[in-house]
């Protein structure tokens, strides 16, 4: 079995080795047939677009050495339909061979609740007509709800596997596979860098890597600095405008309300941070203010996930609560957002978690009351009043640190995970707990 096929994909070993396994099934089937193993009829690759089926589907096909029929929508109407019953006459006709069918669910224009379409029709038809052929079909899809469960169950595809965002580790493989043809300056840090992205897809981390070259070019410099990277997660992450120097850089030390703001977004991002080592030690990855306007906006970015609603709820007061330990009658830009954000989470987790008790829980799951929902809403209102007390508690444990994070972001305007690791060592944390 040609396994060097898959080294064209970074990462995801464990659909590497399924899709070997079949692979090596084609090749070698007498040898699955003394077992009384069969050739699975299908296999469907699916996951959100650009995580990498239709390269793992190619690595497939070239992997397996047999001839292949690709399909893809182009047309619609009869003319396609037609076309997906004349590829499976071909496929049948010159096996073994594989039929892929790329993005299958752009197959026809159906919801979830409308898939009957013809144009599956005519692929369901496709795979029955070849059903005792030495025929697989291989099918990658985005949004699998849109197929009809006919076409996707056991029997039409027997093997269907997700393709998820790549892991932290395929992440940091990925990252340096891009760069590799990239010229880097020296205070390029992969670690900071691979901790401050966040993507959905490789095809994100590639368009992040690639608008980082691009300002670099635009500035004529010969290499990518860290701060082309920066501005470039920033940019595609969070749709900031392209960072300048200040106007306001001198007035930062010299006072007024320019200084103000800029430090008071800093402190409102620095209330983030705090809250976020003190609850999940290691997890920000990176802090940064950006002038929006004639004020300031602030982004925190997380490297490790949430574990549960009542930290969320902490992290997305922690701003509000620092700006307000320091400016009476201040609040942040972004503080509203956060307080709904917060709300939310404590509404939703107690009417379908029963995170403070069956008493807000909804039991009926059909059609809450009005007076349920203000029930569920006081209650909420005090639950929220709770969090905010134990946020303040953590920040007045952690000042020290609260106060040196956010003097140290609005100087420099980004914290990466260095910095802060920097400030945990210095100033420590206070590990909490999230009662």
């Amino acid at each position: 079995m040609n396994k060097s096929a898959f080294d064209k994909v970074i990462g995801y070993d464990a659909i590497k080795k399924e899709l070997m396994q079949v692979c090596d099934m084609i090749r070698n089937r007498e040898r699955y047939e003394k077992l009384g193993a069969h050739l699975p009829k299908g296999i469907l690759l699916y996951g959100d677009p650009g995580v990498g089926k239709t390269l793992l589907a190619k690595c497939f096909i070239e992997a397996c050495g047999v001839k292949a029929f690709t399909l893809r929508r182009s047309r619609g109407g009869d003319g396609f339909v037609d076309e997906i019953a004349e590829t499976f006459r071909k496929a049948k006709a010159e096996a073994p061979s594989v039929v892929f069918l790329d993005d299958m669910d752009k197959f026809a224009n159906e919801d979830e609740h409308h898939r009957d379409a013809e144009e599956y029709v005519g692929v369901q038809a496709g795979i029955d007509e070849v059903r005792d052929a030495d025929v697989l079909v291989l099918a990658t899809v985005n949004d699998v709800r849109k197929l009809p469960f006919s076409l996707r169950r056991s029997g039409r595809f027997d093997r269907r596997i997700e393709v998820g965002t790549p892991s932290a580790a395929d992440a940091a493989r990925i990252v340096a596979y891009y760069l590799s043809d990239k010229k880097l300056a020296s205070d390029v840090d992969m670690e900071d860098l691979t901790k401050m992205i966040s993507y959905n897809s490789c095809a994100e981390l590639e368009t992040i890597l690639n608008e980082a070259a691009v300002r670099s070019a635009f500035a004529g410099k010969e290499c990518i600095a860290m701060d082309d990277l920066i501005e470039a997660v920033l940019r595609m992450q969070y749709d900031t405008a392209t960072d300048e120097d200040d106007d306001d850089d001198d007035a930062l030390h010299a006072g007024g309300d320019a200084a103000d703001d800029r430090f008071s977004t800093a402190l409102h991002e620095a209330g983030h941070v705090t809250v976020s080592e003190a609850l999940m030690p290691g997890s920000v990855g990176f802090a940064a203010i950006r002038r929006l306007g004639n004020g300031y906006a602030g982004y925190t970015h997380r490297c490790i996930g949430v574990a549960n609603r009542r930290i969320s709820v902490l992290i997305s007061l922690a701003g509000k609560a620092a700006v307000e330990l320091y400016y009476a009658d201040a609040c942040a830009s972004g503080c509203q957002r956060d307080i709904a954000n917060a709300a939310h989470d404590v509404f939703e987790g107690m009417l379908h978690n029963g995170t403070r008790g069956f008493a807000a829980v909804d039991v009926s799951s059909y059609n809450t009351s009005e007076e349920m929902i203000r029930h569920v809403e006081t209650i909420a209102q005090a639950e929220l009043e709770r969090c905010m007390f134990a946020v303040r508690k953590i920040l007045l444990e952690n000042r020290a640190f609260l106060e040196a994070a956010a003097a140290l972001l609005a100087e420099k305007k980004t914290l990466r995970c260095s910095d802060v690791r920097a400030l945990r060592e210095k100033y420590g944390v206070t590990t909490a707990a999230a009662a």
